[in-house]
């Protein structure tokens, strides 16, 4: 079959995207379990041999407009494009770095049960509680608009979509529907430019009962969530 990516049209993005990633409330320093009394010393050790921290570096020495405050250099912006994802995404894999968001905090819950639950399965996780905040950034850029796509497609044909969209000149990522909500909007950023100042928004709880996440509990509101009704047409989550 031809290459859908091919014959599909490329648009201006600017919206806003969201994520949900694991956290800790209160927040702890990040080897405090290894050491109470010095983890900031053993943080400048990791540091000597972090990826991130050398690539962010390297960057801000060859652009001195680059530096700390700059969107593309924050942690939750720039990681994505330094470690790989063994898995690899919707339409690439392991070895093209991508972050992969969604266009509302519904179908970004759906996906982030959907990927923890499998997670955890794996493990054979007992029962526990997962706390995730939500983090969402403006993205502007242009992309393929692959949003008719089918959602039944074999993974290779996904994957040679996204090697078709590789080879585009001046093409940031791609816009699609993934199964886990097929009515919501979703976006792969294969360019960390495109991408503005990430910020923290709400908090909400995973309760894993050593089979499935059976429910979510929203801090702010208290809203207890059906894990179920996520995948929904309907709206059930303000924006």
């Amino acid at each position: 079959m031809r290459n859908a990516a091919v014959d599909s049209p490329i648009i201006d993005v600017n919206d806003k995207y969201y994520l949900l990633i694991p956290s800790r409330c209160p927040p702890i320093a990040l080897f405090e379990r290894i050491s109470t009394d010095n983890h900031d010393e053993i943080a400048n050790v990791e540091s000597l041999t972090n990826p991130r921290l050398q690539e962010k570096h390297r960057l801000i020495r060859a652009d001195p407009k680059l530096d700390d405050k700059s969107p593309g250099l924050q942690n939750w912006n720039h990681a994505p494009f330094t470690y790989g994802n063994p898995e690899g995404s919707r339409f690439f894999g392991p070895e093209s770095q991508c972050l992969e968001l969604s266009g509302d905090i519904q179908t970004a819950l759906a996906v982030s049960v959907a990927r923890r639950e499998r997670f955890l399965s794996r493990t054979s996780e007992p029962r526990i509680n997962l706390d995730m905040r939500v983090i969402t950034r403006q993205v502007r850029g242009k992309f393929i608009d692959g949003r008719r796509w089918p959602l039944d497609l074999k993974n290779e044909d996904y994957r040679g979509m996204g090697a078709e969209i590789k080879t585009m000149d001046n093409v940031d990522g791609v816009l699609f529907r993934s199964p886990e909500r097929p009515t919501g909007e979703r976006i792969g950023v294969l360019n960390g430019a495109t991408l503005d100042t990430a910020v923290q928004a709400d908090h909400y709880r995973y309760v894993w009962d050593g089979t499935r996440i059976g429910s979510l509990y929203a801090f702010n509101g208290g809203e207890v969530i059906d894990p179920c009704d996520l995948i929904n047409e309907e709206t059930i989550l303000a924006a």
